[in-house]
């Protein structure tokens, strides 16, 4: 067990996370570095993002709705390119009126004094009216989720989530800090015995 642990804090502590790349996990996309979405759409029943890895890798076209994990301390902008649907990011509370799953969720409000009451304020900064206005989200979030939608009330399948987790040095000073505790705890049995 212990050298079980031993090595599972080993590897937090050594492991490194590839910056500026997207990863992959059915309709669940963890992104590393900020980025540029361009939101277009199919119809009133999904958002398609756009976006490609900002040091020359992967590029990302007409994905539907995906569930999105950024991280915090990296800025991102959203653009709508196509016209109606205007894009809003909301609060956890809209979780509230939401239901499905990845890649599939959907809006159980047509409510729109909910989605004005769930949206990030102010509510001009996180919204993205459709071209041509040109309206960006520029946003550096904090951990924590979040939801989009579209806020015409009755497009209630253009919905999606959020994630935002700590910066990978985060993540890895966590790990050094709780290793460091074993090693303590560790020291002191020994000089117990």
């Amino acid at each position: 067990m212990k050298i079980l642990m031993f090595s599972f804090l080993i590897g937090l502590c050594c492991s490194s996370v590839a910056i500026g790349d997207t990863t992959q996990n059915g309709s669940i996309f963890t992104i590393d570095e900020g980025v540029d979405f361009e939101i277009g759409n199919l119809g009133a029943s999904n958002f398609l993002f756009n976006w490609a890895d900002p040091n020359g890798g992967s590029v990302f076209e007409n994905v539907p709705d995906p569930t999105l994990i950024l991280t915090a301390g990296e800025t991102y902008t959203f653009v709508r390119t196509t016209s109606a649907h205007p894009f809003i990011i909301m609060d956890a509370t809209a979780g509230d009126f939401i239901s499905g799953t990845d890649g599939s969720y959907f809006r159980t409000t047509t409510d729109g004094a909910l989605l004005d009451q769930a949206t990030l304020k102010p509510i001009a900064d996180f919204t993205a009216d459709p071209f041509p206005s040109g309206d960006v989200i520029t946003w550096n979030p904090s951990v924590g989720d979040y939801w989009y939608t579209c806020r015409v009330t009755g497009h209630t399948g253009m919905t999606g989530r959020i994630s935002v987790v700590p910066e990978p040095n985060t993540v890895t000073f966590l790990g050094a800090a709780g290793f460091s505790c074993l090693i303590a705890r560790r020291r002191r049995r020994d000089c117990s015995l």
